[in-house]
């Protein structure tokens, strides 16, 4: 895969976020990973509820989090990606999202971002454009030339 870019969004209920409320498994590791500032966190969830999964998942809470609350039009609109970039000083183009749905999919391609789609055991049928992976801890990341992040 090998995929350069200056910031990683990720989505939060299903990709990192299990149904049960669980961190899934690589989810921690692959945050730690990652320099902070350098990664966001974009749901459609309200703040209150993306704070609670955060928590009992025992997972990191990102530099930026951005929420339903925070934008007019929620995924499949690429507002929430938009905003991420903007956040963490990030032209979209160099932002790659790890999602797990085609509405989020579909908002992180409108927004011009590159995505990497986990299927987590679903269909691996996602919207054109993105790379798809089984699983979350197939995902590595690491610092390259230039403090670009590397996915591999």
């Amino acid at each position: 895969m090998n995929e350069a870019c200056d910031a990683v969004l990720f989505d939060l209920f299903g990709t990192l976020v299990d149904s049960g409320g669980e961190a899934v498994t690589g989810a921690a590791e692959l945050l730690a990973a990652l320099p902070a500032g350098r990664w966001a966190i974009v749901t459609s969830a309200p703040r209150a509820l993306a704070e609670v999964l955060l928590a009992r998942a025992a997972l990191p809470a990102p530099a930026v989090l951005v929420t339903s609350d925070d934008v007019r039009a929620n995924k499949p609109a690429p507002d929430g990606y938009l905003l991420a970039a903007r956040l963490l000083g990030a032209r979209p183009a160099t932002c790659l999202v790890v999602e797990d749905s085609a509405p989020g999919v579909l908002s992180a391609t409108a927004a011009g971002m590159r995505v990497v789609a986990v299927a987590n055991g679903h269909s691996r049928a996602f919207p054109h454009g993105a790379t798809v992976v089984d699983r979350l801890e197939h995902l590595h990341f690491r610092l390259g030339a230039g403090e670009k992040i590397i996915l591999s």
